[in-house]
């Protein structure tokens, strides 16, 4: 609107123009309309392809250290008894076997960023999914605590006992802590397979390696817990083993792709 004669024309906060008289009565003012832009939120990343890559290697490099630290080693077995602890700790070569421990520390602590990039890259479109996945991260991360923290320090403790001083007795008792907690693991590792193998599936994503395959392991390794008391625990590992080196395979040559509405927002 038209201002009276002597307006002035000052310049208001934002740098909006404002018209008013002398005494000060605001006549009409102009304000700079900024575009509203609507934001839904940014759209869900995909992890690179090298990403991919680089979890698969980590995958494989966990089943070659395990398999080379189990070459290195000589440990005693549940039914072997008192003559597998004086045969694999009261006789062995503590220094080799040593050394076996430690390549299987590192091949678990590779486990570890493979089981996060697993639960971040699959089960991301359902809250199913979603949930599934973070109950196999949880599950894999406790199998590994599990191994780390108990299995792994009691056979070191009973070698290092055995070879000190320590009836062969106590020694028993002490391996069979490590041997114990490797058979209730199974448990751990069965839910992370079933676990990945749902998110997989709410994804449709890889439904046929990590789904189905996923399922199968799960089952035969919770079948192997009660199954070692029977000595036929190894079947849910060697199961395992096989749909793990499967797994690393399929992230080596996976290929993420963005949806056609991820790409549009992207846009």
């Amino acid at each position: 609107m038209c201002s009276p004669r002597g307006a002035s024309r000052l310049t208001g906060e934002h740098g909006q123009a404002v018209r008013t008289n002398y005494q000060g009565v605001v006549m009409s003012h102009t304000i700079s309309v900024q575009p509203t832009i609507a934001h839904a939120g940014s759209p869900p990343s995909v992890p690179a392809t090298r990403l991919w890559r680089t979890a698969g290697l980590l995958a494989l490099a966990h089943v070659v250290l395990i398999l080379a630290g189990i070459a290195l080693q000589n440990s005693p077995r549940l039914e072997e008894g008192i003559a597998g602890i004086e045969r694999g700790y009261v006789e062995g070569n503590m220094a080799r076997t040593m050394a076996g421990g430690m390549v299987e520390v590192l091949g678990f602590v590779l486990l570890i960023p493979a089981l996060v990039f697993l639960a971040r890259a699959i089960g991301r479109r359902t809250e199913i999914g979603r949930w599934a996945a973070q109950t196999a991260l949880m599950s894999g991360m406790a199998y590994v605590a599990v191994t780390m923290a108990v299995g792994f320090p009691a056979g070191a403790a009973a070698l290092y006992g055995a070879q000190h001083g320590l009836d062969v007795d106590t020694a028993f008792a002490i391996n069979n802590i490590r041997i114990f907690s490797f058979f209730l693991s199974f448990a751990l590792l069965g839910l992370h397979a079933l676990g990945l193998a749902v998110a997989a599936w709410q994804d449709r994503m890889m439904t046929r390696w990590v789904g189905w395959g996923g399922l199968v392991t799960g089952v035969v390794l919770f079948a192997s817990v009660p199954a070692a008391a029977v000595g036929q625990q190894d079947w849910g590992v060697l199961v395992w083993f096989v749909w793990w080196i499967g797994v690393g395979v399929v992230l080596l040559r996976h290929r993420p792709h963005v949806a056609p509405d991820v790409r549009q927002a992207v846009r």
